[in-house]
């Protein structure tokens, strides 16, 4: 295990609207708000939502497509910045729930649509944290 300390420099509200993509709006809002690194929480509604499955043996994402209204009873992750370009990177979680309680959730894909609204907080932390390229795995992991 490898673990850092860091604490709260500001906190950001977000309210994402009907259209929007939740993983395109998080990244935006934190490249034009200078967040190098932080915490994301968020609840709302989506029209149609894709989740990911890392398939460890072939070393890709499999995509569960959601097409039907949802409720976000949770969304977790963090952000971070791409090492070597210093693109920002949301890495997100989310949990969905249907009509009937029924629940489906995955790493967040390109593809969440809000419905009706997302409200999301961002904990920016003071310090950068980065990713780079795990040689195993092919995935952009923490650099810590």
């Amino acid at each position: 295990m490898k673990s850092t300390i860091d604490c709260i420099k500001q906190i950001h509200f977000l309210k994402l609207e009907k259209g929007d993509d939740i993983l395109n709006s998080i990244v935006e809002y934190s490249k034009d708000n200078n967040i190098t690194s932080g915490a994301v929480v968020g609840i709302g509604a989506v029209e149609k939502a894709c989740l990911g499955y890392f398939d460890v043996s072939t070393k890709k994402y499999l995509e569960n497509d959601f097409n039907f209204f949802a409720e976000i009873l949770n969304c977790t992750g963090n952000i971070a910045l791409n090492e070597l370009t210093k693109e920002h990177i949301a890495h997100l979680h989310m949990l969905i729930g249907d009509i009937k309680g029924v629940t489906f959730g995955g790493h967040v894909l390109p593809g969440n649509i809000i419905s009706v609204t997302g409200e999301f907080v961002i904990f920016e932390t003071s310090s950068e944290l980065m990713r780079n390229i795990d040689d195993e795995f092919k995935l952009m992991l923490l650099n810590i």
